[in-house]
C-alpha cells in the first residue's frame, strides 16, 4: 500500500498526515456526496491554467489498477473522465478558509490531488474538487487557496514500509525495563 503526505490547512493552520489510496478514495467520495454539486478540474501552474471539466459525479481510487479517476458531467450533459496514475501521485491536500462572500462568512473547502505530469521529466498538475454553489466565485478560491497552501507537506516523506521496530527491539525494551 502506497503512503503519501496529505496536507490539512484550516485558516493558515497546517498539519500533515499519512494518506493511502483507500483513505483518499473515502475522503473524495465523501466530498462529492457531502458538498454536491462539486466542480472538478485541473490546475497547471506551469501553464498558469485552470481547466474545468464540470460537475464531479463519481470518483475511484484503485491501487490495484494504479488509477485515480473522476467522472464529470459538463453543463451540456457530456461525461468526461479525468484519469491519472497513483504512481504519479505526489501529495494531497484539503484546505478550508473562512471567507467573506456576499456579506457573510463562509467556511469554504477545496480538495487537491497533485500528480507528476505523465510523460514529462518535470512539472505537476493538480486535480481539484470544490463545492460549486457555496460561494459566488469558486474558481477564484481554488486558485488562491492553492497559492496559499500548495507547498504544505512537501517536506514530509513517509517510509514506504510503514510501521516498523528496530531489529534489536526486545533488547532495547529489556534494557529500559531494567533501568
Amino acid at each position: 500500500m502506497r503512503v503519501f503526505p496529505h496536507g490539512n490547512i484550516v485558516n493558515f493552520e497546517a498539519s500533515v498526515r499519512e494518506m493511502t489510496g483507500p483513505g483518499l478514495d473515502r475522503l473524495l467520495k465523501n466530498v462529492i456526496s457531502d458538498h454536491a454539486p462539486v466542480v472538478a478540474g485541473l490546475l497547471d501552474m506551469d501553464q498558469q491554467a485552470v481547466f474545468v471539466f464540470g460537475q464531479a459525479k463519481q470518483i475511484r481510487v484503485d491501487e490495484q489498477e494504479d488509477r485515480v479517476e473522476v467522472i464529470t458531467q459538463s453543463e451540456d450533459g457530456e461525461e468526461n473522465a479525468i484519469s491519472r496514475t497513483i504512481s504519479d501521485l505526489v501529495i494531497s491536500h484539503e484546505v478550508y478558509f473562512d471567507i467573506e462572500d456576499a456579506s457573510t462568512v463562509v467556511r469554504y473547502p477545496v480538495f487537491y490531488v497533485t500528480f507528476n505530469k505523465e510523460g514529462e521529466a518535470s512539472g505537476e498538475e493538480t486535480l481539484f474538487l470544490a463545492p460549486r454553489d457555496k460561494v459566488s466565485q469558486p474558481l477564484e478560491c481554488v486558485v488562491e487557496f492553492w497559492n496559499q497552501s500548495g507547498e504544505v507537506g512537501r517536506d514530509v516523506d513517509f517510509p514506504a514500509e510503514g510501521c516498523r521496530v528496530v531489529p534489536d527491539f526486545k533488547n532495547v525494551l529489556q534494557t529500559e525495563k531494567e533501568k
